[in-house]
C-alpha cells in the first residue's frame, strides 16, 4: 500500500510542498516575535526597519592625511519585504562610508554611501551628506623630559642625580595643527621613600604650552628612565705612602695622583670621621726610572663606595743632588713655664744640615721650608739628650751630624741651675759675710791716721823750744 503511495508522484509532490511549507512556518515564528509594530507577515507584507548608530566609515589616504574632523555614525532607514529585512539584520553584511580617496586635504561635503545590502530593499541614509576634514599628516620628534616627583621624601641624606632616558626623544605623527600643539614631551618619576637607583619603563606624556594634557600616542609609548640615587657623598684627598727606597743616585721628584681627590658614599656619621682616603703605597724599591702606576682606591672602613675605583699615580724620578745650610736654627719646644733650659751640647741652636733630593726639588726650597726642634715636653729638671727632629718637604731626605741634643733643665726660681744642689746653694749664704769683714781695713786706717796726728803736733811742739 505505502510502495503504492510513494511510487504516486502527486503524493510526492504533496508531501514536499507540506515540508517547506512547515520549514518556512518554524523559521518565521522566531523572527515574528522580534519583529517591528505594524510590520506585517513576513514574506507577504512589506515593512521597514530603522538602523541607529551605524558606524560610518572614513576612506582616504591614510599614508598622507588625517581626518580631523567627520561623524561617527550615522542612521540607517531599511523597507522591503519582512524576509528581507529579517534576512538582512540577521546577516548585517554592509558598509555605510564616505570616499574620499581622491580629495586632499580641506573640508569635504560628501555624500553617505552604502554597500552590502539586499538589492530589493529601500535604503536610505540619514543625514545623507556629512562634513570631514582632511589634513596633512605631519610627523615630528620631541625630547622625553623627566620630571622628578617628591624629591624632599627621598630617605634621609639621598639625592637624585641626572636621569637618562632611552630613546630620548618620541616621534608624534598626526594632523599639523595637532602637532603644533604639543609644547613638551614628558616622562614622571616618583621618588618618595626611594634609597636606591631607579630603572623604570615609564609612559609619555604629551602637554600643550598651558600644561594641558594632548591625547595622542606618541611613538614609542613608554620610555627607559634611569635616575641614580647617590647616598650622602664627600670629596676627599688620597695619600699616597712610599715603601723601600730608590736606587742610590736617585731621587724623587714629585709623587702626583690623577685624580688627588675622590668621592666617597655611605652614612653620614661616616664620613665625618673621614678626612683623606690612606691605604695606597707605591714601593720605590721597584722604581727604576719616572713612571706611571694605577693604584686600586681602597675602600675606607663604613664607606658603601669610592668614586673613581682607581687612580693614576705620576712618579718622577732624577738624578740625586745635595744642598748644605751651615748653623741651621732648631726650635726649643714643649718646655714647661716654671722651667729654664741650658743648652750643653751644642752650646747654640744651631747644626748643619745636609739636605738631599733632585736638583729641580732642591732649587725651590728654602730654610724657611724645613723645620727642626726638639721637643722638651714632659722633661723634669736635669740633664737630657732629646732627640733632634727635621721635617721638610717629601722627596727629600735629611742628613746631619748629631742625633741628641745635651740639655740641662732647671727651676727658674733657683739662682742656679737645679742640677748643683748643696753646694751651689750655700754660696749666696757666704757672699752675705763680706760686708762685716771689710770694716776691718777702716780702723785700721782712722788708728794710722791717729798716730800720724801726734807726731806732727809732737814736732812741732819741739821746734818751737828750741826757739
Amino acid at each position: 500500500m505505502m510502495d503504492k503511495w510513494f511510487n504516486n508522484k502527486w503524493f510526492i509532490r504533496a508531501v514536499s510542498l507540506f515540508i517547506a511549507v512547515m520549514l518556512y512556518m518554524m523559521v518565521s515564528i522566531d523572527n515574528i516575535n522580534n519583529q517591528q509594530p505594524g510590520a506585517g507577515i513576513p514574506g507577504i507584507t512589506d515593512g521597514e526597519r530603522v538602523l541607529e548608530d551605524v558606524e560610518l566609515t572614513i576612506l582616504y589616504d591614510e599614508d598622507r592625511y588625517v581626518v580631523t574632523e567627520a561623524p561617527e555614525t550615522v542612521q540607517v532607514s531599511l523597507r522591503g519585504p519582512q524576509n528581507l529585512l529579517m534576512l538582512q539584520i540577521a546577516r548585517p553584511q554592509y558598509e555605510v562610508f564616505v570616499d574620499l580617496r581622491e580629495e586632499g586635504a580641506g573640508e569635504h561635503y560628501e555624500r553617505v554611501q552604502y554597500s552590502g545590502f539586499q538589492s530589493d530593499l529601500s535604503v536610505a541614509v540619514e543625514p545623507s551628506t556629512v562634513r570631514v576634514a582632511l589634513q596633512e599628516l605631519q610627523t615630528s620628534s620631541f625630547p622625553v623630559q623627566v620630571e622628578l616627583l617628591n624629591e624632599d621624601e627621598l630617605e634621609a641624606g639621598y639625592a637624585a642625580g641626572t636621569p637618562t632616558v632611552t630613546p630620548s626623544s618620541v616621534d608624534v605623527t598626526g594632523a599639523e595643527g595637532m602637532i603644533n600643539q604639543i609644547a613638551t614631551a614628558r616622562a614622571f618619576i616618583d621618588l618618595s621613600g626611594e634609597s636606591e637607583t631607579i630603572e623604570e619603563s615609564v609612559e609619555v606624556l604629551l602637554y600643550d604650552e598651558s600644561g594641558d594634557e594632548i591625547e595622542i600616542t606618541p611613538d614609542p609609548p613608554a620610555v627607559d628612565v634611569t635616575v641614580p640615587i647617590t647616598s650622602p657623598n664627600k670629596e676627599v684627598p688620597v695619600r699616597i705612602d712610599r715603601e723601600g727606597e730608590l736606587s742610590n743616585g736617585s731621587a724623587v721628584t714629585s709623587v702626583q695622583a690623577n685624580p688627588n681627590t675622590v668621592t666617597i658614599y655611605g652614612p653620614p656619621d661616616v664620613l665625618d670621621d673621614i678626612n683623606f682616603v690612606t691605604g695606597l703605597s707605591i714601593d720605590l724599591s721597584e722604581i727604576n726610572e719616572s713612571t706611571t702606576l694605577e693604584l686600586e682606591v681602597p675602600l675606607p672602613e663604613g664607606v658603601e663606595r669610592v668614586e673613581p675605583e682607581t687612580i693614576e699615580v705620576d712618579v718622577v724620578v732624577d738624578e740625586e743632588e745635595s744642598r748644605v745650610f751651615s748653623n741651621f736654627p732648631f726650635d726649643i719646644t714643649g718646655l714647661n713655664n716654671d722651667y729654664e733650659v741650658e743648652l750643653l751640647d751644642p752650646e747654640n741652636a744651631a747644626f748643619d744640615l745636609e739636605v738631599r733630593g733632585s736638583a729641580s726639588v732642591l732649587e725651590r726650597i728654602s730654610q724657611e721650608d724645613i723645620d727642626a726642634s726638639i721637643d722638651l715636653d714632659g722633661l723634669s729638671p736635669g740633664e737630657h739628650g732629646v732627640p733632634l727632629r727635621v721635617n721638610g718637604p717629601q722627596n727629600l731626605s735629611f742628613n746631619f751630624d748629631i742625633d741628641e741634643v745635651a740639655v740641662r733643665v732647671y727651676d727658674e726660681e733657683d739662682a742656679e741651675p737645679a742640677s748643683t744642689q748643696p753646694a751651689d746653694e750655700e754660696a749666696p749664704e757666704e757672699q752675705e759675710e763680706e760686708p762685716d769683714e771689710e770694716e776691718g781695713p777702716d780702723e785700721e786706717d782712722e788708728t794710722e791716721e791717729d798716730e800720724e796726728s801726734e807726731e806732727e803736733e809732737s814736732e812741732e811742739e819741739t821746734e818751737e823750744d828750741s826757739s
